[in-house]
C-alpha cells in the first residue's frame, strides 16, 4: 500500500534511514545508469525487475547478503494475541509534537528548487560549448578494440548538463569546444572499480554528435512561471502563493504523521507483551530484511553501485553512532515493530474495530488501480506477490492509530 501505515512501526524508522542515507550517497553515474535514471521507473516496477532476473548482478557483491528463506513465519490471526498483550494508558494521552511553520525563507528556497530543476532555457548557436551548457546529444559507445557497441552506451536526444559530472571522466570535458552540429570521438577509459563489470577498467570510444546547445535563464521570471503551466498561476507572485500552499499542505501531513507515530510510541511504551511468538517476530524480521534487500537493489539499478544488505546497515549505523552487528539491529527494529503492531491489534481488539474484506479489497483495487496496473496484466496476478494479510494489518494499524490520535490530548 502506498499510504500504508508501516511508518508506525520500526520498519519505518529503518527505511527514512536508509532513504536519508542514499541520497548522499551517489555514485558516478554511467551512460548506461543515467539513461535508466531519466526513466520514470516507480518503485514498483525496480523491484519487479529485480524478480525478474538482474539478481545475479547485484548479488556479486552481496557477500553480506541475510538470509531469510529459512525462517518459519505467523500472522496476527495465528495467536491469541489478547492474552500476550496487558495494555496501558491508551486513551487520553498527551501528545507534544510542535508543527512546522512554513516561513518565507522555505517558499523562497523551494522557487529557487524548482527553477534549478527546470529553468527556462535559451538555446545558443554563436559559439561552441561551456561548462554549464546544456547539450542534446545523440552518442554510441565501442570497445576500443573491437569497436563492438556496448550495452547501455547509446542514446539519441539526449540532454546532458557540462560540468554535472552524470558520465565518466573525460565525458563531459570532451564536448567542450565543439560547436553545434559538429561530432567527436572521445577516447575514454571506464574506472577499475566501475559497477559494470563487462567495462571496468575498459577503454572505449564514444562518437558524440552535438545536436543544441541552451543555457539557463540566470534567475526565474514571469515568462518562465507561465511556461510551467499551472493553472491560474501567471506569474512569480502567483507562483509563491502556490508553493507556499504546497508547503504548509506537506507540514499539515507531516504533523498528522508525527502525531499518529507519537502517540503509538507512547501506547506501546506503556503496553507490556509477555511474550513475543518467534514465528510473528521472523514475519516483521523477514519483512525488513526484504525490504532492505529491494532498496539495495535499486541502488544498484540506479547508480550501478553494489553494495550487499550488511555493509549498508553497518553504513546506517555508523553514521547513527551505533554499535554491534547489523543482524542484531534489525533483529532489534523487528521486535519492536512486533510489539507494536500486537499492542495496537489488541486495541483493536478492545474497541471493536474491525477491518473487513471489502474494506480489505478497496485499498487492493486502489493500489492496483494507481500503482501496479502497469507491471501486473491482472488483479489477480498483483494478488499472487503478496499476503492480503499485509494489508489487513496495514489498515487496523492506520485506523486505530487515527482513533488513538482522537482520543488523545495535544498539546499546541
Amino acid at each position: 500500500m502506498k499510504k500504508n501505515y508501516r511508518i508506525i512501526t520500526a520498519l519505518a524508522a529503518s527505511m527514512i534511514m536508509l532513504s536519508a542515507c542514499g541520497k548522499e550517497a551517489a555514485p558516478e553515474a554511467t551512460t548506461e545508469a543515467t539513461t535508466e535514471t531519466s526513466t520514470e521507473a516507480t518503485t514498483e516496477e525496480t523491484a519487479q525487475a529485480a524478480e525478474e532476473g538482474a539478481q545475479d548482478a547485484a548479488a556479486e557483491a552481496a557477500s553480506g547478503s541475510i538470509d531469510v528463506s529459512g525462517l518459519e513465519t505467523g500472522t496476527l490471526a495465528d495467536f491469541d494475541v489478547d492474552s500476550l498483550v496487558k495494555l496501558g494508558d491508551y486513551k487520553a494521552v498527551t501528545i507534544d509534537v510542535e508543527k512546522t511553520a512554513v516561513t518565507d525563507e522555505d517558499v523562497e528556497n523551494s522557487l529557487k528548487g524548482a527553477f534549478s530543476q527546470n529553468p527556462k532555457m535559451t538555446e545558443v548557436t554563436d559559439r561552441a560549448v561551456e561548462n554549464g551548457d546544456t547539450v542534446n546529444i545523440d552518442f554510441v559507445g565501442k570497445y576500443a578494440d573491437t569497436k563492438e557497441e556496448f550495452q547501455g552506451g547509446t542514446a539519441q536526444g539526449y540532454d546532458l548538463v557540462i560540468g554535472s559530472g552524470s558520465f565518466i571522466d573525460g565525458f563531459e570535458d570532451g564536448l567542450i569546444g565543439v560547436k553545434k552540429g559538429e561530432t567527436v570521438d572521445l577516447n575514454l577509459t571506464f574506472p577499475e572499480n566501475y559497477g559494470a563489470a563487462d567495462l571496468a577498467g575498459k577503454d572505449v570510444i564514444f562518437t558524440v554528435t552535438v545536436n543544441s546547445i541552451t543555457v539557463a535563464d540566470a534567475e526565474p521570471s514571469d515568462e518562465w512561471v507561465k511556461g510551467l503551466g499551472l493553472e491560474d498561476v501567471e506569474n512569480m507572485d502567483q507562483f509563491r502563493a502556490h508553493l507556499r500552499e504546497e508547503l504548509e499542505a506537506d507540514a499539515d501531513a507531516k504533523y498528522s504523521e508525527d502525531l499518529k507515530n507519537r502517540v503509538v510510541e507512547i501506547v506501546a511504551d506503556n503496553a507490556t507483551v509477555d511474550e513475543i511468538p518467534e514465528k510473528l517476530n521472523n514475519r516483521y524480521y523477514k519483512q525488513i530484511v526484504e525490504s532492505l534487500k529491494s532498496y539495495v537493489q535499486q541502488i544498484y539499478y540506479t547508480y550501478g553501485m553494489q553494495v550487499s544488505e550488511t555493509e549498508y546497515v553497518q553504513t546506517i549505523m555508523q553514521n547513527n553512532g551505533l554499535t554491534g552487528t547489523p543482524e542484531d539491529y534489525l533483529k532489534d527494529l523487528a521486535e519492536q515493530q512486533t510489539k507494536r503492531i500486537m499492542v495496537l491489534q489488541a486495541i483493536a481488539n478492545k474497541e471493536n474495530i474491525e477491518i473487513d474484506q471489502a474494506t480489505i479489497d478497496k485499498y487492493i483495487q486502489e493500489d492496483y488501480d494507481n500503482y501496479f496496473s502497469s507491471t501486473y496484466s491482472t488483479i489477480d496476478e498483483y494478488k499472487a506477490t503478496f499476503d492480503a494479510e499485509d494489508y489487513r494489518e496495514q489498515i487496523m494499524a492506520e485506523k486505530v492509530a487515527d482513533f488513538l490520535v482522537e482520543n488523545a490530548n495535544i498539546s499546541e
